[in-house]
C-alpha cells in the first residue's frame, strides 16, 4: 500500500488550513490511519521544515527508530534528513530536518533552549496515552506558544478523548478523520472460573473454535503481562492445531527486530497468532488481524508518595481501552472480539484510564521545573493536575537528596544532577562519588546502568536449573550490587560477547544496553572534567549508591523483616543474592510491592556505614520504627473504638453466598468458609474482594481440617487460585526424613511434587499447611507444612536455589527435569504477584 493512500495524508489540506489558522491543532483519527507516519511528511512538503526542525516525539524508544526508518524509506532518503534520538542514542545531525525523539528528548532539549527555538514545529504523537511525560510536554508547550507566534503544535490522538485537548488549548480546531473500519461483532466468553489456568484454557478453546469454523484471518490476543504472554504460547503450543499456527509474541522488553516479526504476512497455510500487551492497543498496527481476544487485563504502576514505594498491579483495563483493543479485529474486513468477561462488568468499568500523572513519581518533573526556572510546582499548568501531596512527595524527595533548596531553587548537587537523563535518585548516586567517593566512580556508573535497564537475567523454561546455577556464578557476599560489578566486567571482558550471554543466560540486548548506558554516563561525566576512575574500596562504592537510594535504606526489625525510613514490613525479594540473608541494615534499589513489600537488587550495610550516607541516618531510622509501632498502637485503639460502636451482626455475605461469622480474639469476628461452598464463589469469573470485606478475617475449611486460619479474605482468594485444598491434600511424605546433596539428590526430587501441597501441620492435628521445602544451607534438605501459603512459596524458592548449586556436575535428567518443573511451578507464582 503507498502509504500516501492512508486516511491521514488524503486529508491534508484540512490539517494545513487549520493549523494557518491557529498554533494548536488536535489530529484525531483511528490506530493505523497514518497519524504517525504521514503528519510529519505533510509538514515537510508544507514547508514547516524550511523555517526550522519539525519535531515528533514519541512515548517508546522503539518507535522513534521504526518511524524514522519508515520516513526514510518513504523518502527514499538516505542521508540525515530524517533521524531519531533517544537517551544514549542520537543519529542526527545539523542537516536533519524531521527529528523523531522521545519525549524524555525533548524535555531535556529545552533545559538549553526553552523556547525550542531550533524547531519550527512540535508534533506530540499518541498524545491519548497521557504518560507523565506528555502531560509534562503539553504544559511547555503552553508557554513556549505564549512567547513565539509562529511557532506550531500537532497533538495526534486516536479517539480517546480528544475534546479534553481542545478545550486545554482554548479551544483549537481539532480535525477528525475517519478510517474505514468493518464491523466487528463482540461476543463476551467469560472462563468458567476466576483462575489463572482457567483463562488460558479458554483461549485455546477459542482458538479451536477459530480453527473450525475455517474463520479467515489472523489472531491478537490482549494479556496483562510477559509472563502470561509465555504461559499463553506454551498453551497454544499443546493444542492440537499448533502446526497450523504461527504464534508470535509482543511486548516491550522485545527487541526491534522481535517485535519487527509481528507484522509480514504469515507463511502459506498458517495463521498468525500474536499475543500481546496493551503496546498492541494503539501503538502499533497489525494487518490481517480479524479476531481478537480480550482478557480485559493490564498492568499498571502505582507509586505511593508517602512511603516512596511503588506496586506494578494487574487490573481491568477501562472501556476505552476495551473499545481500542475490538477495534483492532476490523481494519480490513469483519471481526470478531472475544471479551473473557461479562456484559455488566464491562459497563461497570471506568471510561477511561487512570493518567499516569496520578500513579508515578514526580520527583523528576519537579527537579525539571526547578531546571526551568519553575518554583511554583503546585501552580503548574498540567492538563490534569496531580494534586498537591505528589507535588509534596516529590519535593520530599529531592530534598532528602539535598537537591532542591528552601526557595525550590536547585542546589548545587540538584544542578549536577539535572545534567544527567536520570530518575534523581540514580543521578544523585553518581554525583556522591563524584563530590567523595572519587575511586569508585566507574562502579557507580555501572550500578546506575544496571538500575536503569530491564533485568538481564534469563529463565528458559526447562532449563531452570541451569540457568540459576549460571547466575550464581557472579554472587557476591556485598549483595547485588556487587555481583552487578562482577558480571559488568566479565561481559566486558570477553571476545565473544554473544556467546557470553548465551553460556551464562544472560539477554544479550540487555546486557549490551547496561554496556551501552554506562559508555554514555561516563561521557557526560568527563564532560564535566572529572576522571573516572575505579578500584577504590567497596564500602565507598555502597556509601555512594546508598546517599542516592538513601529512602530505600532499611534497618532490621525481625528476622527477615525490615523498614525505611517510610515503609515497613519490607522482605528481600527471592530473586535477590541476599535473599534469606538477614543483614542489620541494607540498601535496596527499589522497594516495590506485590503479595508482599519486596526489596530489590539488595546489598548488605554495616551500622558504622550510615553515618557517612547521612549524618542523621541512624536516628531517623530508630525514629521511624518507633513512630511506626505508635502508629500501629493508635490505629488498633482506634480500630477498637470504631468497632465498639457497630451493631452486631454474625452472618456476612460474599458473592451472592452467606456465610457465618464467630469471634476472634475479643470484638474480633472471622469468617468461616466451608470449601465447597467457598469454592463456587472464589472460581466464578470476574470475583473481586468487595472493598467493605478489604481486611475480613477468615478460615478455610475442608474435609481433612482448617486452612490459613485468620488470613485476610484478599489472600485467600489469591491462594485458592493456585491450590485446590481439597484434590491437593496429601496424608503421606516425608515426616521427620532429611536428604543430603547431592548423595540423595534422586530420592528428593522424586517427592518434589508434593511441595505446596495441603497437609497437617502435625500429625494428627485438624490445623492444615502447606508443604514447604527447607534447608540448613549445609547440603541437608526436609519438607515442612508452613500455616502461611506464601511463606511456604518463599522458603521453597530459597531452598531450591541452593540446591542448584548442590547438584552433582551431572546429574541425572528426571532428577533436572523435576527441579526444573518444581522451580517454574513455584516461580510462577511468585511472578503472579508482581
Amino acid at each position: 500500500m503507498n502509504p500516501r493512500d492512508l486516511p491521514v495524508y488524503q486529508q491534508k489540506d484540512r490539517i494545513l488550513a487549520a493549523l494557518a489558522d491557529s498554533p494548536v491543532v488536535v489530529v484525531e483519527s483511528p490506530t493505523g490511519s497514518g497519524k504517525t507516519t504521514q503528519l510529519p511528511l505533510i509538514l515537510h512538503e508544507a514547508g514547516y521544515s524550511n523555517s526550522g526542525v519539525i519535531g515528533i516525539t514519541q512515548p517508546r524508544r522503539i518507535a522513534a527508530v521504526s518511524v524514522s526508518l519508515f520516513l526514510s524509506r518513504q523518502l527514499q532518503r538516505s542521508d540525515r534528513l530524517i533521524a531519531h534520538k533517544m537517551r544514549f542514542e542520537d543519529t542526527t545531525d545539523s542537516a536533519t530536518r524531521i527529528k523523531i525523539m522521545t519525549d524524555g528528548i525533548l524535555l531535556q532539549e529545552m533545559k538549553a533552549d526553552y523556547m525550542l527555538s531550533n524547531y519550527s514545529t512540535i508534533v506530540v504523537d499518541e498524545a491519548h496515552e497521557r504518560s507523565l511525560n506528555i502531560d509534562f510536554i503539553l504544559g511547555l508547550l503552553k508557554r513556549v506558544l505564549a512567547e513565539r507566534p509562529a511557532f506550531r503544535v500537532v497533538v495526534s490522538s486516536a479517539t480517546i478523548n480528544a475534546e479534553l485537548f481542545a478545550e486545554y488549548f482554548e479551544s483549537c480546531p481539532v480535525v477528525r478523520i475517519d478510517a474505514p473500519m468493518y464491523p466487528v461483532t463482540v461476543v463476551y466468553d467469560v472462563p468458567p472460573s476466576n483462575s489463572y489456568e482457567a483463562l488460558l484454557y479458554k483461549i485455546g478453546d477459542i482458538m479451536l473454535k477459530t480453527e473450525e469454523e475455517k474463520r479467515p484471518g489472523d489472531v491478537l490476543i490482549f494479556l496483562s503481562g510477559e509472563q502470561m504472554i509465555k504461559d499463553c504460547i506454551a498453551t497454544l503450543q499443546d493444542l492440537p492445531i499448533r502446526k497450523t499456527l504461527q504464534i508470535l509474541p509482543l511486548y516491550g522488553r522485545l527487541s526491534k527486530e522481535e517485535q519487527d516479526l509481528v507484522f509480514p504476512a504469515p507463511p502459506p497455510g498458517k495463521r498468525k497468532v500474536v499475543v500481546a500487551t496493551n503496546i498492541a492497543e494503539t501503538s502499533l498496527t497489525i494487518d490481517g488481524v480479524t479476531t481478537v481476544i480480550d482478557s480485559g487485563l493490564a498492568k499498571m504502576n502505582f507509586y505511593n508518595p508517602r512511603t516512596f514505594t511503588s506496586a506494578l498491579e494487574e487490573g481491568p483495563i477501562s472501556r476505552a481501552s476495551a473499545n481500542q483493543r475490538r477495534g483492532r479485529a476490523g481494519r480490513t474486513r469483519p471481526g470478531i472480539c472475544y471479551r473473557l468477561y461479562s456484559r455488566d462488568d464491562f459497563e461497570r468499568r471506568p471510561l477511561f484510564t487512570l493518567e499516569e500523572i496520578y500513579r508515578t513519581d514526580l520527583s523528576e518533573v519537579v527537579l525539571r521545573m526547578a531546571e526551568l526556572g519553575i518554583r511554583e510546582f503546585t501552580s503548574f499548568d498540567f492538563i490534569s493536575s496531580p494534586g498537591r501531596g505528589a507535588i509534596a512527595g516529590a519535593v520530599e524527595t529531592l530534598q532528602s537528596l539535598d537537591a532542591l533548596s528552601e526557595d525550590n531553587t536547585l542546589s548545587e548537587i540538584g544542578r549536577m544532577m539535572a545534567v544527567f537523563p536520570l530518575i534523581p535518585r540514580h543521578s544523585r548516586m553518581i554525583v556522591e562519588a563524584i563530590r567523595r567517593y572519587p575511586e569508585v566512580i566507574e562502579e557507580v556508573l555501572i550500578a546506575t546502568a544496571f538500575l536503569s535497564a530491564n533485568s538481564p537475567f534469563l529463565l528458559p523454561q526447562g532449563e531452570e536449573t541451569a540457568a540459576r546455577r549460571a547466575h550464581h556464578h557472579y554472587r557476591d557476599d556485598l549483595g547485588d550490587f556487587v555481583s552487578y560489578l562482577k558480571l559488568y566486567r566479565a561481559f566486558r571482558s570477553s571476545d565473544k560477547r554473544e556467546q557470553f550471554c548465551e553460556r551464562r543466560y544472560l539477554d544479550a540486548r540487555t546486557m549490551a544496553e547496561i554496556h551501552n548506558i554506562k559508555t554514555q554516563l561516563e561521557e557526560i561525566v568527563s564532560a564535566l572534567g572529572v576522571p573516572i576512575t575505579s578500584g577504590g574500596p567497596l564500602p565507598d562504592y555502597l556509601c555512594a549508591v546508598s546517599r542516592g537510594l538513601i529512602q530505600f535504606v532499611c534497618t532490621r526489625t525481625g528476622r527477615g523483616q525490615y523498614r525505611s525510613l517510610t515503609a515497613a514490613r519490607i522482605q528481600i525479594h527471592p530473586g535477590s543474592v541476599m535473599f534469606r540473608q538477614n543483614p542489620d541494615y541494607i540498601v535496596a534499589g527499589e522497594i516495590v510491592r506485590t503479595s508482599k513489600m519486596f526489596a530489590r537488587s539488595v546489598s548488605p550495610l554495616r551500622k558504622e556505614w550510615l553515618e557517612h550516607i547521612s549524618p542523621a541516618l541512624t536516628f531517623d531510622l530508630s525514629a521511624g520504627a518507633k513512630a511506626a509501632t505508635q502508629k500501629r498502637g493508635k490505629a488498633t485503639e482506634l480500630a477498637r473504638e470504631q468497632k465498639s460502636g457497630r451493631e452486631t451482626t454474625w452472618q456476612v455475605q460474599i458473592g451472592g453466598r452467606i456465610f457465618t461469622l464467630q469471634p476472634l480474639k475479643g470484638k474480633k469476628k472471622i469468617a468461616i468458609l466451608p470449601w465447597r461452598e467457598f469454592a463456587p464463589v472464589i472460581r466464578a469469573a470476574g470475583f473481586e474482594t468487595p472493598p467493605h470485606l478489604t481486611g475480613l478475617r477468615a478460615k478455610l475449611t475442608t474435609a481433612h481440617g482448617d486452612l490459613m486460619s485468620g488470613s485476610r479474605l484478599e489472600e485467600i482468594a489469591r491462594v485458592v487460585r493456585w491450590v485446590d485444598p481439597e484434590q491437593s491434600y496429601v496424608e503421606q511424605w516425608p515426616r521427620k526424613q532429611s536428604f543430603y546433596a547431592p548423595d540423595q539428590m534422586t530420592e528428593l526430587c522424586a517427592e518434589l511434587p508434593l511441595l505446596l501441597a495441603v497437609t497437617r501441620l502435625k500429625k494428627s492435628a485438624p490445623t492444615l499447611g502447606f508443604l514447604s521445602l527447607q534447608n540448613d544451607d549445609g547440603g541437608t534438605y526436609w519438607f515442612k507444612p508452613t500455616r502461611n501459603f506464601f511463606q511456604a512459596v518463599w522458603d521453597s524458592l530459597a531452598s531450591l536455589e541452593a540446591l542448584t548449586d548442590d547438584l552433582s556436575d551431572a546429574p541425572p535428567d528426571h532428577c533436572v527435569e523435576a527441579l526444573n518443573q518444581t522451580y517454574r511451578r513455584v516461580n510462577e507464582i511468585i511472578e503472579d504477584q508482581q
